[in-house]
């Protein structure tokens, strides 16, 4: 008797009703969480959930300090206020006569049903159900296609030029007005980007005098894909190590046996150069370049021991602004063309990086929306170079080449574009070679740019294909145009025993 009544005490009670509200508290506010953190991705990120996983993935080091403080702001507010929401209907429950039983059997109901429905919702968002469709299905397509580089002659009649190569954050043809080719209304955010392809060799999918560009397949999408996929014409579809991390950030296993553009350029004799504004260690990318190529690395503590930026510096962003990104590329330009042996400068800009880009000093506020300011900043800035490259002594010697990495990753100024006619910006200077074929209407991949960037050089590739991709400067059609490019994109989300034997 004694016990039933201390069961039933008001203390015990409380207790239990503190008890019930925190575990379903819990339960709530995991629903509430994975809810926020779906709509947000679907409204933020235009990715894959392979991009996705490959980036998570990654070690955070050298991540943007303002995209995690844009993913916190964003989603942390609405769960702390449906929190708040949770509490006060906890409190004004407890005041009402069987509330303990209340709560277990409506609340119970409620939080579990949320729970499950937000899994199952933010399972679609992620996009989670397709790729692991696609990692159960196996392909052939490196059986069938793949071209190994040590396999075919590389040769040259006579010298061939220097490189320099351009690779600018998210830069997407979408960005320019729909009289040049691109999906903006009565605005073009990159016109001076495009006078350069129209005044020089661009290679388009669209019709003559609309710009345009590559298609970024899957596993070509997020930025040490990007590089992989045009320096070594593969996707990025490395397994997961141990315990889920990407052991591509680990200096022994970053595809030994596979052979790239540096590899090779190696073995011609280049003194090889790789220039960003951020921290090189971040996806993989100093190990990438170090051992396929012995590049010499010059990121954001290279900045900072040269004192280009005092040495605390960091602008909140990625690293350094492109502005001093453009004075670095000069001077090391400068004393690469001193030196007799041939070189390649690759260097890449991070200011129109997801999400929503970072504003310097030259952007201005001219447009509302801030990328619109960043990306059309960007065109100057890389308008500027090139003019400064065409002055200097080199660039006779010098092939140029400008090309985006991969699409944005955010939503902002993409509309409702489809992905297949988000193509990528592409521009040649100073080639060695006239394409045979035709410049227009073609459709072509990242995969394409790896035998294209040699031939621009002056180099014959025997067969014009290296890796899975095609010299465009050839009339040889490319996979996606042989093959169709629903069918190539499908095919190299499948697993692959040959890409895990030959490439991990």
């Amino acid at each position: 008797m004694q016990d039933n009544q201390n069961r039933r005490s008001p203390a015990a009670h409380v207790r239990r009703y503190i008890l019930w509200s925190v575990l379903f508290g819990i339960l709530f506010l995991l629903g509430c969480a994975l809810l926020v953190v779906g709509i947000w991705y679907i409204n933020t990120y235009n990715l894959e959930f392979k991009e996705l996983l490959y980036t998570l993935a990654s070690p955070l080091k050298g991540t943007g300090d303002g995209t995690m403080k844009q993913i916190l702001s964003a989603c942390v507010p609405p769960v702390c206020v449906l929190a708040a929401l949770y509490i006060t209907a906890v409190i004004l429950l407890f005041k009402k006569q069987e509330s303990t039983r209340t709560l277990r059997r409506v609340g119970a109901a409620l939080c579990c049903v949320l729970l499950v429905g937000s899994m199952v919702f933010s399972l679609f968002a992620f996009r989670i159900p397709g790729y692991i469709v696609a990692l159960m299905d196996k392909t052939t397509i490196y059986e069938d296609w793949y071209v190994d580089p040590d396999t075919v002659s590389i040769t040259s009649n006579g010298k061939t030029k220097n490189l320099i190569y351009v690779y600018l954050e998210s830069m997407e043809t979408t960005y320019a007005s729909t009289d040049a080719g691109g999906k903006q209304k009565g605005v073009n955010y990159m016109p001076l980007m495009t006078e350069l392809a129209n005044n020089y060799l661009s290679f388009t999918d669209k019709e003559a005098g609309l710009l345009g560009g590559f298609h970024s397949p899957s596993g070509t999408t997020w930025t040490m894909a990007a590089l992989l996929a045009t320096t070594a014409g593969i996707p990025f579809s490395f397994p997961l190590g141990e315990n889920g991390h990407n052991k591509m950030s680990q200096r022994e296993n970053f595809a030994p046996n596979l052979t790239t553009l540096g590899d090779i350029l190696e073995e011609k004799g280049y003194r090889q150069m790789f220039l960003c504004g951020s921290n090189s260690v971040f996806g993989g990318r100093k190990n990438y370049f170090t051992q396929h190529g012995n590049y010499e690395i010059f990121d954001l503590y290279t900045a900072r021991d040269e004192y280009y930026i005092p040495y605390d510096y960091h602008d909140g962003w990625w690293g350094f602004e492109d502005y001093t990104l453009y004075d670095v590329a000069k001077d090391k330009l400068t004393d690469l063309a001193s030196d007799d042996q041939p070189f390649n400068f690759t260097m890449l800009t991070v200011d129109t990086h997801h999400v929503g880009g970072h504003r310097c000093k030259l952007c201005g506020y001219r447009y509302d929306e801030r990328i619109a300011n960043v990306v059309s900043c960007a065109d100057r800035q890389l308008f500027n170079f090139i003019s400064w490259c065409m002055e200097q002594e080199f660039y006779e010697d010098t092939v140029i080449i400008v090309t985006g990495d991969h699409p944005r990753m955010d939503t902002i100024l993409i509309g409702e574009t489809e992905d297949y006619d988000r193509t990528i910006y592409n521009c040649f200077f100073g080639a060695s070679i006239t394409p045979e074929g035709k410049t227009t209407e073609r459709i072509f991949t990242s995969f394409d740019m790896f035998p294209t960037t040699l031939a621009a050089m002056g180099f014959t590739v025997e067969g014009n294909r290296l890796g899975l991709g095609v010299n465009i400067f050839s009339a040889e059609p490319t996979l996606a145009e042989q093959l169709g490019y629903e069918y190539l994109d499908t095919e190299i989300q499948k697993f692959s025993e040959y890409y895990i034997k030959e490439f991990s």
